[in-house]
Parts: structure tokens; C-alpha cells; sequence
């Protein structure tokens, strides 16, 4: 099978969590991914990529992320019927729920970004957030492409810091229209 391409996810092969347990669906070996992360509790265990793309186990998209993006398409395209919203709505939350998982240490915060899921990127150590910052300070780039909610939560960035690789795991995405990038982490 050849390694499908995700609107939502990139290098699947190299940031997605896989698992050497077979697909509970249809029993292959290759390219099954992590169950626990489908948020599905232990009803899920390994689903190859093969059986997330038809659709025969997905993601669980919360309430609160449904809400997310609900609000940011209804506050921007203002213009838009009830009806075309809640098809374009529909219509990302499926793409979503068909994308592999982020391995998240807490729980799903996908973000949104000029009325779309952004790409999830990879978790980046401090190294890779230094190369990608624009003048090698990692820590103030990473407080600038921070999300909002976990900016807010950062009383100590030295801290936060050192903690990224350790305790912290900083997932980062890129909206899909103007390339922003946006970061979240998480602490065990």
C-alpha cells in the first residue's frame, strides 16, 4: 500500500505514532497506528492506515474542538448561509476524524486557522524550534507561535524550556492558507 497524503498530517511515516499490535479491523501488520490515541477509549487498539482512510474506525473529534472551528467559520465567512456553513463544517470534521492522531499527552487541541484544521507538523525539541525560528532565539519564537489558551498558561519560559523533552512535548501546525504556525504543548 502506498503511504497516503493527509491534508491535515504531514510525513505520517515519521510523526504519527504506529504500533507493531495488527489492525483490529482487518488484521495487517503494516502501518497500523496507535490505538489510544483515536480517544475512543479501549475500544480502539491498532487501526491501519488503510481502514482510517475508509472511514471503518475514525479519530474522535471532541466537543469542544466541533465548537472551535464551528465559531471561527461562522465569526469569518459571514456571508455564508446556516446551511453552506454546516457543510463546510461537516465536511472538516470528517477530513479530521480521517487523519491520523497527533499523540497527544493530555488530549486533542487541534488548531484552527483561517477557517480550516491546521497541518500538524511534528513534536519539536528545542533544537528544532531553534532552526526554525527566524533569528535562532527558540524561546522567543516558540512564545510567539504558541497558542493563546497554553501562552497563557506559561508563567516561566526558562522553565517551560527546559521542560520540552523531558516532561513537555510541543506539537506544532502550520494553517494550510497563510503557512502560521501554531504551537501547542503539553505536560505529562
Amino acid at each position: 500500500m502506498e503511504i497516503p497524503q493527509y491534508k491535515y498530517f504531514d510525513n505520517v511515516l515519521k510523526n504519527a505514532e504506529f504500533t507493531e499490535e495488527e489492525c483490529q479491523v482487518c488484521s495487517k501488520e503494516k502501518n497500523c497506528l496507535e490505538g489510544e490515541y483515536f480517544d475512543r477509549g479501549s475500544e480502539v487498539t491498532s487501526v491501519c492506515l488503510e481502514c482510517l482512510d475508509k472511514g471503518i474506525i475514525t479519530v474522535d473529534i471532541p466537543q469542544f474542538i466541533k465548537d472551535r472551528i464551528y465559531s471561527h467559520i461562522k465569526g469569518n465567512l459571514v456571508s455564508k448561509s446556516k446551511e453552506e456553513i454546516e457543510k463546510l463544517f461537516n465536511q472538516l470534521i470528517e477530513m479530521l476524524s480521517k487523519t491520523p492522531p497527533v499523540p497527544w499527552i493530555q488530549y486533542n487541541d487541534w488548531p484552527v486557522c483561517c477557517c480550516d484544521f491546521a497541518r500538524y507538523l511534528g513534536e519539536w525539541n528545542r533544537d528544532d524550534i531553534n532552526n526554525n525560528s527566524p533569528n535562532g532565539d527558540g524561546k522567543k519564537y516558540l512564545m510567539s507561535i504558541l497558542d493563546d489558551f497554553t501562552k497563557s498558561k506559561v508563567d516561566d519560559i526558562d522553565t517551560l524550556w527546559d521542560d520540552i523533552g523531558e516532561y513537555t512535548a510541543v506539537f506544532v501546525f502550520e494553517c494550510i492558507e497563510c503557512s502560521k504556525r501554531i504551537a501547542v504543548y503539553q505536560s505529562y
